[in-house]
């Protein structure tokens, strides 16, 4: 009967043995599921990482090439410009130089009438070119200076028929008289003196059909080639726009999809980190609970332990931003107290330590979306591999 006692304590160990025995497979089992998961989740977070470098080089390559092609439209649309203007600006412009030339050998006027005492009150002769009274003395009527003209050739000078002013401004010789010859510029003679003058026969150019052919066309090419310089200005402006449109449309377009890669980016890496962090947490979590007969509430209490610590830290090691009240205040310290707490426990751990660090804690983070969502990967992987359910 001595044999039972001893028999029963055998069969103790024996169970207690297989029990460890059990838990340590378990723990190793589990162990090996995280470390997966976790190197899994890094290669996940670098191919992220290339894959948003890679979009993001993607999206620089086509604005890249929309502003190339832009670029190249531009380029095209000024030659174009220039191609079909230039040639037409050119022309206008000569035949604006070549009828200037052809009108200032055709502008001589021939006076009609006494100028100065029919025609005072229209001053027609301040537009004409006065003879040149700087030649030498026998050069002919040329060397009488007349008064009222254009240029400053009007000077009087030993010999001139009248030196009489009528004005402390207006000196010189004899007045315009009839049968005198006068020479005006191109820009004076669309004057509207000038203009009437000639209508009313008061003066008659030498070479009426070249004096106004010419003077005609001057203005004529001038206004072509002005309304030319315009039409090319505008093609020039049309095509930069265009060009200035498009790069900006492209820009718009890759700032929305940058919009759109950042955000799924962001959302795709804060997952896998979350994942990272929940695979490091479970491995931590795995050893801690290796030792305890009932493995599986073991790991749950330790690694909601090893999550709250970890919140907790985040909240005590935050910087003061000075916006702080005196409760804030008083529940940073409690925090700081619970920090210190989870640190302690952390160093020399036990369950029944944790339980309680948990229960002071309570829901404040396990009831947060982000530790559901990563105990979702969890318990499934949890449960994939050791066939339990994990109650959290």
């Amino acid at each position: 009967m001595r044999k039972a006692p001893a028999l029963i304590l055998v069969l103790a160990l024996s169970t207690l043995q297989l029990t460890s025995a059990s838990a340590a497979t378990k723990a190793t089992t589990v162990s090996a599921a995280f470390k997966t998961l976790l190197n899994t989740t890094s290669n996940s977070l670098d191919a992220l990482e290339q894959k948003y470098e890679s979009d993001i080089d993607a999206l620089d390559a086509t604005l890249a090439a929309a502003t190339k092609a832009a670029d190249a439209t531009l380029d095209q649309e000024l030659q174009a410009a220039t191609a079909l203007y230039a040639p037409q600006i050119s022309a206008a412009n000569k035949k604006a130089e070549d009828a200037k030339l052809i009108f200032l050998a055709n502008n001589k006027l021939v006076i009609k009438q006494s100028l100065f005492s029919s025609m005072d009150k229209d001053r027609v002769w301040q537009y004409f070119i006065c003879p040149d009274t700087t030649l030498p003395a026998g050069a002919g009527w040329m060397e009488i200076a007349k008064r009222y003209c254009a240029n400053d050739n009007n000077k009087p000078r030993p010999g001139d028929v009248s030196t009489k002013t009528t004005s402390k401004n207006i000196i010189g010789g004899e007045d315009w008289q009839s049968g005198d010859q006068a020479e005006i510029s191109y820009e004076n003679s669309s004057k509207s003196q000038i203009l009437d003058a000639i209508a009313y026969g008061w003066v008659v150019p030498l070479n009426l059909s070249l004096y106004d052919s010419s003077r005609l066309t001057v203005k004529t090419e001038t206004t072509n080639a002005n309304d030319l310089t315009l039409l090319n200005g505008k093609a020039r402006t049309s095509a930069q726009t265009k060009r200035d449109n498009a790069v900006a449309l492209a820009t718009k377009t890759r700032e929305e999809a940058l919009a759109d890669l950042d955000d799924a980016y962001e959302n795709a890496k804060t997952q896998l980190e979350a994942q990272e962090t929940a695979a490091s947490l479970a491995l931590l979590a795995a050893k801690r609970a290796s030792k305890d007969s009932n493995f599986d509430a073991a790991f749950v209490i330790a690694y909601k332990f090893e999550y709250n610590r970890q919140k907790v830290g985040e909240i005590a090691d935050a910087a003061w931003t000075g916006e702080w009240t005196f409760r804030t205040i008083d529940s940073i310290i409690k925090v700081n107290k619970l920090a210190v707490t989870g640190d302690s426990i952390g160093k020399k751990y036990s369950k029944s330590a944790a339980s309680a660090f948990n229960s002071a804690v309570g829901n404040a983070f396990t009831n947060e979306p982000d530790f559901r969502a990563a105990l979702k990967v969890l318990t499934a992987i949890y449960k994939q591999t050791t066939k339990t359910t994990l109650k959290f």
